[in-house]
């Protein structure tokens, strides 16, 4: 039955956060054992702080907008078209500076649940003075 790989937008799941919203699209399936699979907006002036993803990989892709994109202490800005690929572990943000909303999709490996999806690190140094003594 080959009907189960269509994910129909019914079955996606919606959740506000601090920076806009997240649709996810595949939080977990049973259909893929290796992927999460989401769309995020950021609205204007928020973002998603230094945070990483331990065990995870992470695929962003900027689909409107643009976006202040940070991996480790190294900063470039985003716009539609873009994508970064962010290794397991590694500390990044994303901050959307402009006056419309960003629109992202992001993929992220290994959706066990055992795994934290996100570590918070925008509490601690270098990453909680980082963006605010040098900018994109």
């Amino acid at each position: 039955m080959l009907e189960k790989y269509f994910l129909s937008k019914d079955s996606h799941f919606t959740e506000s956060v601090d920076q806009g919203t997240n649709t996810w699209i595949n939080y977990p399936n049973p259909v893929s054992s290796g992927l999460f699979a989401a769309i995020a907006e950021i609205s204007p002036g928020k973002g998603h702080d230094f945070h990483c993803h331990p065990g995870r990989e992470e695929l962003i892709v900027v689909m409107k907008g643009t976006i202040e994109q940070w991996i480790g202490e190294t900063c470039k800005v985003l716009t539609e078209g873009d994508a970064v690929m962010i290794p397991e572990g590694l500390p990044h943000a994303s901050f959307n500076t402009c006056t419309i909303p960003a629109t992202l999709f992001v993929s992220l490996t290994h959706p066990e649940l055992e795994l934290p999806l996100a570590e918070d690190l925008s509490t601690q140094v270098p990453w909680n003075t980082l963006r605010s003594t040098d900018s994109c």
